[in-house]
């Protein structure tokens, strides 16, 4: 019985050292087959008239309401987060310059982002957009 369990645990010994290696892991690339990101826009109002605000202030609050929604008088600032993935694409989309979200989320559909969800935050006089997209690969 001595001789059976001795060769049984002799058999094993391989068996345990296999289990004791880790295999190589590639740290450049991701098992994941869906990539995200985060296109971040401010505006930023340019014009600041006090004397326009101290006139308006009899007028109705929805027509200043309205008219701040439509004024085109803003400057926005277009910052794409792309987490750790860098490539030739995230350079040329860092240096293209967007006059509306809108146009900014367009040129990440025509390379192959999916729009997900979107939330504005208003500070002030400014908003701040953020527009999420995935991809798969």
């Amino acid at each position: 019985m001595k001789k059976i369990t001795l060769m049984l645990l002799v058999a094993m010994v391989p068996y345990f050292t296999m289990a004791q290696k880790r295999g190589k892991k590639d740290k450049t690339t991701s098992k994941a087959n869906v990539e995200y990101m985060m296109i971040k826009g401010i505006e930023i109002p340019m014009n600041n008239n006090a004397a326009d605000e101290n006139a308006n202030a009899e007028a109705d609050v929805r027509e200043i309401a309205l008219g701040s929604i439509l004024s085109e008088n803003v400057k926005l600032i277009v910052a794409f987060d792309y987490g750790d993935l860098r490539d030739a694409e995230v350079k040329e989309m860092r240096v293209r310059r967007f006059r509306t979200m809108t146009s900014a989320a367009n040129a990440a559909a025509e390379k192959g982002w999916e729009f997900i969800n979107s939330n504005v935050i208003s500070e002030d006089k400014m908003k701040i957009h953020y527009y999420y997209m995935k991809r798969n690969k």
